[in-house]
Order: C-alpha cells, then structure tokens, then sequence
C-alpha cells in the first residue's frame, strides 16, 4: 500500500483554506479514517510541531483534533537508514544553501518526514511553495522523492464524503 507522509503545512493549509475543521466535518472524519487505515501517515516530529497548538490559553481546534488522534500513524521516527538519509539531506542543503539557511530547514522535522518517506517508497505531502529555499519540494525533488499537496492526495486517496 503507498503511504501518504503528511508535513504540518498540509493540515495547517487544509483547516485554514479548503475543509475548516469547524465547518467541514464530514472531511475530517473521512482523513480520520485514512489516518486509521495506516495509508496518510506523519513522522512523531511533525506531529510534535502540529501539536505544540494544542497548548496555552487558546488552544488550537486543528491541534486538539491532531492531538485526540494519536497512534500509530504519527509513531514513525527514525531508523538507521533513515538517518543515513537525513545525513545526505543535511549535507546537500548545507552546500547548497549555506548552513545559516540550512540549519532552519534541518532543526524541523522536514528532513524527518522526507526521509522516512522515501524509505517506505511513500509521497511527501506538502503546502509549501519553492519561493523559499530550501523547502520540502525542492529537497525532495533533490532527491527524486514523490511530493504532492494535499488536494492532489484528496483525488489519489478517492475522497468521499
């Protein structure tokens, strides 16, 4: 089965511009499910990132649905093949972009996502454009890894709601 890797910007893109979770939750339900199936999946350290909206004294509504859904489909962190990866990762986008620049990009959970993604022979889902260097499109085109946005995994993955 082709797994879906979800970065942050995908749900964040999601709730806010195309199926508000207030709104529209008949989506929701429907990615509850995917996520439930094992086919759209994140690695623990995006999940991390989305959750930290969970905190304070206004908590995120998306941050509380990611958070009240926890399981197997966020649990995925790193192997050793995986860290092999992200050693590649780091060292292109060093060279590449300068390490001020790079260390931005690597001290989040992108090159996480993108190499455990690539190990598992899955696609990338992403909201972020190629305006900004190094972003996950770029890396993984780099890299010759399946990126898409979230309306394009919506159409692959059949929504029906």
């Amino acid at each position: 089965m082709k797994r879906y890797w979800l970065d942050a910007s995908s749900l964040i893109w999601c709730d806010r511009d195309l199926f508000e979770l207030a709104t529209m939750a008949k989506y929701w339900e429907w990615l509850a499910s995917k996520l439930a199936d094992g086919s759209v999946v994140t690695h623990k350290k995006i999940y991390g990132e989305v959750i930290r909206g969970a905190d304070g004294d206004k908590p995120s509504p998306l941050a509380l649905w990611v958070k009240s859904r926890k399981g197997v489909w966020c649990s995925y962190g790193c192997t050793d093949e995986s860290k092999v990866l992200m050693g590649k990762i780091s060292e292109y986008c060093v060279e590449k972009y300068g390490f001020p620049t790079a260390k931005k990009f690597l001290t989040g959970g992108d090159a996480h996502l993108i190499s455990r993604a690539a190990l598992d022979d899955g696609i990338v889902v992403t909201q972020e454009s190629v305006l900004h260097f190094p972003r996950i499109p770029s890396v993984c085109d780099h890299f010759k890894i399946k990126h898409l946005p979230m309306n394009r995994m919506n159409i692959e993955l059949k929504m029906k709601f």
